[in-house]
């Protein structure tokens, strides 16, 4: 969905976090085998939680995971119109969007 010159954010994310997620081999974890470098992106709109994780390697693409109950929850929640919401957020800044 291209945006158009009155496009504005319905949302906003609550949170922004810049993480990385390393994991390390034998023992002695002298050996990195894989790295992962990613932003998440909390909301919390409407009484439910989303979550989107953008890796930086493939910067382009997001992932969206939710509507779910609240943050920690695993439980999914319907609520499109949170879910519109963060589309659209997301949507104005990255080529793919995909949801989980």
């Amino acid at each position: 969905m291209p945006p158009t010159r009155n496009d504005t954010d319905p949302v906003l994310p609550t949170e922004i976090e810049h993480k990385i997620d390393e994991i390390w081999s034998n023992e002695n974890a002298d050996q990195l085998e894989q790295h992962y470098n990613f932003l998440d992106y909390h909301f919390e709109v409407d009484g439910v939680y989303l979550r989107a994780r953008a890796y930086l390697d493939e910067i382009q693409t997001v992932t969206l995971f939710g509507p779910l109950a609240h943050r920690g929850s695993i439980t999914k929640v319907a609520n499109p119109k949170a879910e519109t919401a963060v589309l659209s957020y997301l949507h104005r800044r990255f080529q793919t969007v995909r949801h989980h």
